[in-house]
């Protein structure tokens, strides 16, 4: 999968990127994103609660490098290339044109490696990805993210959301919900995660359940072709008539 031909079973793991900002030499962890390609350009989306978290702070992303990992600050590409990021009207969606270096070994889904809300029903098999911190893990992003799987629990068409079996790991919001199995095969975009829900017993001793939240994957290319992702098409063009081209698709 990617914007390549190439179809390792884990090329997906390199559409994930986790997010967050520096406090001197401290990763602090604030959600994450997944990656879409609408050529020529790649976008970035996550949640728009998490952009909400960077205020003053820069946000900044950990990025798959062909030699290991590396952090990529946005708030300076953005004031580089005059990029910004934009929010769907009344969803909790944010995305942001990603630059693309030749270092980098990131993929992309396409809008044809999407499963659009129409075509999921309950019980399908699905999975959220997500880095882990905390315990025995390192506060940085560990070189692969972890999954959780499970299955769509419910739809709701209305409001877009989904619900699943498959939680969401901690400081991971704006990650990836993947249609899977984990016994192998295609691996298509569902939506973007949003946390997770607690439903409760009226008795209080009673564990509650809990499930995944996420809105589908249509409101995504929504927001990827909406008027405020052309005019940031705009920027970008140009901006690469007077400094390095900062969006762009591997082929």
């Amino acid at each position: 999968m990617s914007t390549s031909e190439r179809t390792a079973p884990v090329d997906w793991l390199r559409a994930f990127l986790p997010l967050g900002t520096l406090r001197g030499d401290s990763w602090r962890p604030l959600g994450a994103g997944v990656l879409l390609v609408d050529m020529p350009v790649v976008w970035l989306i996550t949640a728009a609660s998490v952009v909400d978290q960077f205020a003053q702070d820069p946000a900044m992303a950990w990025v798959p490098h062909r030699d290991g990992s590396g952090l990529l600050n946005l708030s300076r590409v953005h004031q580089q290339f005059g990029l910004a990021w934009i929010r769907h009207a009344s969803l909790d969606l944010a995305a942001t044109l990603l630059p693309v270096d030749a270092n980098f070994d990131i993929r992309a889904f396409s809008a044809a490696q999407c499963t659009r809300l129409a075509d999921l029903q309950p019980l399908q098999p699905v999975v959220t990805v997500g880095a882990l911190y905390g315990g025995e893990f390192a506060n940085s992003p560990a070189p692969a993210p972890a999954v959780h799987d499970g299955i769509i629990s419910r739809k709701d068409p209305q409001s877009q959301r989904l619900f699943t079996t498959a939680p969401l790991l901690p400081r991971n919001v704006g990650a990836p919900l993947l249609l899977a199995s984990p016994y192998g095969g295609t691996v298509t975009l569902a939506g973007i995660c949003l946390g997770n829900v607690l439903i409760g017993e009226v008795d209080p001793r009673t564990m509650p359940v809990r499930l995944g939240v996420a809105i589908g994957v249509d409101a995504a290319l929504e927001l990827i072709r909406s008027d405020a992702a052309a005019g940031q098409r705009l920027a970008a063009s140009r901006s690469s008539s007077t400094n390095q081209p900062p969006t762009g698709a591997n082929s």
